[in-house]
């Protein structure tokens, strides 16, 4: 008998939960469920192929077709899942919406002693979830936004918070993106919209109480663009400025942006974006620049000469200025403001 639980019924067992996508790579690629593993069942390629065919000729010659190319690769799968097999843990597999992958591969490793437990409705049960709850779970809550230019080190001041323990929602990470024009340096391939909220979601089913600190963001962070009711959430805050003087504003942008991981090649691409907002004369001389290493001419170039420029506190109202000289220090500053 195949045991299929809903999201919210798995999330109030209070137990370790492991996800299993069965679905193809692109279709994880695009969205999933945060932390699940992917052991597809058809690749990319066959799961066209056997689509085709249950449009084509039917549902009968689309499940041979399946049962073909699955079989060679039982074994696999099976060594696979049984990796993440843990004492007091829960596996789940799913699918799209809780079909034939995940009811398939649930029915015959279970008879093989793999419990493994079907999530109803698949990934489209986890959406729907999403959904109706995220809304409801952010309209919960109060939040305290830390608002401040380019550098000003509140990306760092939030992760000091988080390590001390409190709420923080980065919505930035959330996004794979640092908001700016020039954010997506050194982090890899974009999230899609869908994904982002599955962080957001993951953060908030986290947070022990209902007093959360974000980032004062706009509406869109990249490619990402916020539900109307996260973004409501944000402009409704309570606002805090942070100020920190620019040598210090151009040494945390070098360490955010120059790691060692980071390709010279993908800052220049990345810098010729702007050509548009600076003109290419002034953006070919910064390139030339960052040729030579340069940068602290070159940031300090763009914070006063773009960023700075393009960044607006009207319409805002800030109930208080902290200066940054010390995360740690303007961090504990903050969590005295906020709580006293």
């Amino acid at each position: 008998m195949i045991i299929a639980q809903s999201y919210e019924e798995l999330l109030k067992k209070n137990k370790k939960l492991v996800f299993i996508d069965v679905r193809s790579p692109k279709e994880y690629k695009e969205a999933h469920i945060p932390d699940a593993v992917n052991i597809p069942v058809f690749s990319d390629k066959e799961r066209e192929i056997i689509g085709t065919l249950y449009k084509k000729e039917g549902k009968k010659e689309a499940i041979r077709e399946a049962l073909k190319r699955v079989g060679p690769k039982v074994y696999d799968i099976y060594t696979e899942m049984e990796k993440y097999v843990e004492r007091d843990a829960e596996i789940v597999v799913y699918c799209a919406r809780g079909g034939m992958r995940s009811s398939a591969i649930v029915s015959f490793f279970k008879e093989f002693s793999l419990p493994l437990v079907k999530l109803a409705k698949g990934y489209k049960g986890y959406r729907n979830y999403l959904n109706e709850k995220l809304p409801e779970m952010v309209a919960q809550c109060e939040y305290v936004a830390l608002y401040g230019k380019t550098g000003s080190g509140k990306t760092k001041i939030l992760k000091v918070l988080e390590k001390k323990g409190y709420d923080v929602l980065d919505l930035e990470e959330c996004a794979n993106n640092r908001g700016s024009l020039l954010g997506s340096i050194g982090l890899g391939e974009k999230y899609s919209q869908k994904f982002f909220e599955s962080q957001v979601l993951k953060r908030f089913l986290s947070f022990k109480t209902k007093k959360i600190i974000i980032e004062g963001e706009s509406k869109r962070i990249g490619n990402i663009v916020m539900p109307k009711y996260l973004y409501e959430a944000v402009i409704n805050s309570e606002k805090l400025l942070i100020e920190t003087e620019l040598a210090k504003r151009i040494d945390i942008i070098k360490e955010e942006y120059l790691k060692e991981s980071y390709e010279k090649k993908e800052i220049i691409e990345t810098m010729k974006k702007l050509g548009r907002y600076i003109g290419e004369k002034q953006i070919n001389e910064y390139i030339e620049r960052i040729k030579k290493e340069e940068y602290d001419f070159v940031i300090k170039e763009l914070i006063e000469k773009y960023y700075d420029k393009v960044y607006t506190t009207k319409n805002k109202v800030f109930q208080k200025t902290f200066y940054n000289k010390n995360e740690e220090e303007c961090a504990d500053e903050i969590v005295k403001y906020i709580f006293g």
